[in-house]
């Protein structure tokens, strides 16, 4: 199975078990690439991006209309985008493999319930 195809099942798996999950959006799919959105609020969700070409997994936390959180992975290796300074590139030498979503998911929840967000 593809990457691909392997982190549309994971996000479809992850509405089924994670409880903050409210729905899960397919923003664009082509053969190459896959957009996500995990809904959780009205404008709280996870953007989930993928390109195989280039083979960079992006994972944000957007409130409103702004990342306030997320990690990515690109040519340079993983790193994150701490949460209260979304500018700082912290290097994620474990990264989040071998699952992804469920991984950033489990950070996204402990955010979630520290910063009172729900």
């Amino acid at each position: 199975m593809s990457e691909l195809h392997a982190l549309a099942f994971e996000a479809q798996e992850a509405l089924q078990t994670i409880w903050f999950l409210r729905s899960l959006e397919e923003v664009e799919r082509t053969d190459l690439t896959l957009s996500l959105r995990l809904h959780i609020r009205a404008s709280l969700f996870i953007q989930i991006f993928y390109g195989q070409q280039s083979n960079v997994l992006y994972m944000a936390l957007i409130e409103g209309r702004r990342r306030v959180y997320g990690i990515d992975r690109d040519r340079h290796g993983w790193h994150m985008h701490p949460y209260g300074d979304i500018e700082k590139h912290e290097p994620l030498s474990e990264g989040l493999a071998p699952r992804p979503i469920f991984t950033f998911l489990a950070r996204v929840e402990q955010l979630l319930l520290e910063k009172d967000l729900l």
